[in-house]
């Protein structure tokens, strides 16, 4: 049941309205203001039907202050701008009353219908209302800093978790979002301080100052601006916030009429990054630690392996059997071309690998001055760029070019220079390719004595090569899962076709 409240007419139209039948309509007729208020209050009243005559007219202009949906009844001849002002709610209607009172047949139809208006505004506000408190319960229960501001960069929300920070958000609003901000760094949120050093500049999208007072959204919006914030009623060193502010949105989260004079606002969360700093900054300071005791490691292996070295050195001088000397000789260039993997990693900026090109340059530089190559007229040349190897790789590799690089110094040139040898790496898609060239006497040819100069000329010495040296280059193949390709061509030419380490 449907319960009026007529309070309208004369006793002759009261009559004619109660004489309506409608079984879904409880009809009463208040003898006044007094009556109307405590049915009211009551809550045993759904519709009010009125019109400009009931308490001596000044019923209908208080409409709008009722809780309740109405119908205003209006006389032929009535203002019309009054009577769209007396009935401003959405559930409320005006129904003109004609000289025919036909008006009667539809009061009941119009009842109806503001009453089921003015019910599904009321489930609708109830939802807006369980939705409003369910998202303000879910912003107190955010542990990062919620905050709204209004155009001028002032707060007009803040959720709880600010009071870690010493404040209470009530006593925030209304205050400029710089109270919070470290005095340092408000120039990082104010376009005031920072764009005079961006005049004249164009920036892009990605270099634009973060400015959360710019107002600015999409791919401008302020994004992980670093700032320090102020403790509020508590001392404590400042708190590390990363801010993220969605700017030129309206403060109230709607555009409304009552609304477009104000300036648009922003809405922006703030994380504590500051165990997060500090865990970085820990983490940056152990691995500048790891990385320089690593060089050292590689310092020592160096320095151990060239004592190593110098007491074959030793030992060689101590014999007279020129294989034995060849021995020794072949087991010093090894070595040494070992300890220059760990020099070379050492001395780089970073210990992710080897770069292959200044070892290469060094290692044909010292084998060259071993085997007196530039003194014979024997040049060489490098070039393998932008190539850089594990560890684990580049030992067997740096083995297998001290081999075959001392071969070519020894034996591609019997009679002397003029003579040329290539050290390079090529890139071959998913494999990586060593080759050392020559364009001396061949294989076929080298396996002949050297010419001797002298008793100690290291070019007498056997070759080593020729035997162990070949099975040691197919074991080091084989360890880097390599592929071993040899050519007899104008000169000594082989190629070593060896995966690349994954990233």
């Amino acid at each position: 049941m449907i319960r009026v409240l007529y309070a309208a007419g004369d006793e002759a139209e009261r009559s004619a309205v109660a004489a309506i039948r409608d079984p879904a309509l409880d009809i009463s007729f208040p003898a006044g203001v007094k009556e109307i208020e405590a049915r009211v209050a009551a809550g045993t009243a759904d519709v009010i039907v009125t019109d400009f005559t009931f308490a001596a007219g000044g019923f209908a202009d208080w409409l709008s202050l009722w809780p309740l949906p109405a119908v205003l009844l209006v006389n032929p001849g009535a203002d019309p701008v009054r009577a769209e002002s007396a009935v401003r709610d959405e559930s409320s209607v005006f129904l003109l009353r004609d000289p025919g009172g036909e008006w009667l047949r539809y009061l009941p139809a119009q009842i109806r219908k503001i009453r089921n208006i003015r019910e599904s505004i009321s489930r609708h506000n109830a939802f807006l209302s369980l939705t409003e408190r369910q998202y303000m319960n879910l912003l107190q229960a955010i542990p990062d800093i919620v905050y709204m501001l209004d155009g001028n960069g002032n707060f007009l929300y803040l959720n709880e978790s600010i009071r870690n920070l010493g404040w209470d958000p009530a006593k925030l609003i209304g205050q400029h979002f710089s109270r919070i901000v470290h005095p340092e760094d408000v120039a990082k949120v104010s376009k005031d301080f920072v764009l005079n050093r961006y005049a004249g500049t164009v920036t892009g999208p990605e270099q634009a100052p973060k400015l959360f007072d710019e107002r600015r959204s999409g791919a401008r919006m302020t994004r992980n601006l670093e700032v320090r914030l102020v403790h509020g009623f508590q001392s404590g060193d400042p708190f590390l916030g990363s801010v993220n502010a969605y700017g030129e949105v309206s403060s109230t989260g709607m555009e409304l009429p009552e609304h477009e004079q104000l300036r648009v606002g922003t809405v922006g969360i703030i994380r504590d990054i500051t165990q997060r700093k500090e865990r970085q900054k820990k983490l940056e300071s152990d691995l500048e630690a790891k990385e320089i005791l690593l060089k050292e490691i590689h310092h020592r292996v160096k320095n151990n392996l060239q004592v190593v070295s110098s007491l074959l050195n030793l030992q060689e001088n101590a014999v007279n059997d020129d294989g034995v000397r060849g021995v020794f000789l072949e087991c010093q260039t090894q070595i040494q071309s070992m300890a220059m993997v760990h020099e070379q990693l050492y001395r780089s900026m970073d210990l992710e690998g080897v770069e292959m090109e200044p070892y290469l340059e060094r290692l044909a530089e010292y084998l060259s001055g071993i085997y007196e190559a530039s003194y014979r007229g024997v040049e060489y040349r490098v070039a393998a760029p932008e190539v850089r190897l594990d560890l684990d790789t580049a030992i067997p590799l740096a083995i297998i070019t001290n081999e075959l690089v001392s071969n070519s110094f020894k034996h591609a040139f019997p009679e002397g220079g003029p003579g040329k040898v290539f050290i390079g790496i090529h890139d071959r898609g998913s494999s990586w390719e060593l080759e050392v060239s020559d364009d001396g006497v061949g294989f076929a040819a080298s396996k002949s004595p050297p010419a001797c100069g002298s008793e100690h000329d290291r070019r007498c010495y056997p070759s080593f090569s020729s035997g162990l040296g070949t099975e040691l280059v197919s074991a080091l193949a084989s360890q880097i899962k390599g592929t071993e390709r040899k050519a007899d061509e104008g000169g000594a030419h082989t190629y070593i076709l060896f995966p690349k380490q994954p990233d």
